[in-house]
């Protein structure tokens, strides 16, 4: 996925605990392990406030900084999964190959 993507920096399958199931890095020093945590806490925010606002359960986040965006899908219930982009990175191009690659997840967890 990371190699079909312009600009991407890393990706990664990550629990809803945080805790890191897998990952893919083309920078040396991008690693998701640390990240794994404070988006899995985000996740879990997001998914409660779109149900207590009724608006369904939360399937996709993005989250753009000055520096990267991070396109976060969920996988199934207890996961989700990451793409990180460079500001050159191809958005929506990004968000195909992530949403591609979620039943293959889903398998896979299953």
């Amino acid at each position: 996925m990371v190699s079909n993507v312009d600009g991407s920096i890393g990706a990664g399958l990550v629990g809803l605990d945080g805790l890191v199931i897998d990952q893919v890095s083309v920078k040396p020093d991008f690693d998701i392990t640390v990240a794994g945590a404070e988006y899995a806490t985000i996740i879990k925010n997001a998914l409660k406030a779109s149900q207590n606002f009724g608006l369904g359960r939360t399937s996709e986040i993005m989250i753009s900084t000055e520096k990267a965006s991070m396109i976060m899908m969920m996988v199934g219930h207890d996961y989700f999964a990451t793409l990180a982009l460079g500001l050159d990175g191809n958005l929506g191009r990004g968000r195909l190959e992530l949403k591609k690659q979620i039943p293959k997840f889903e398998q896979a967890l299953a």
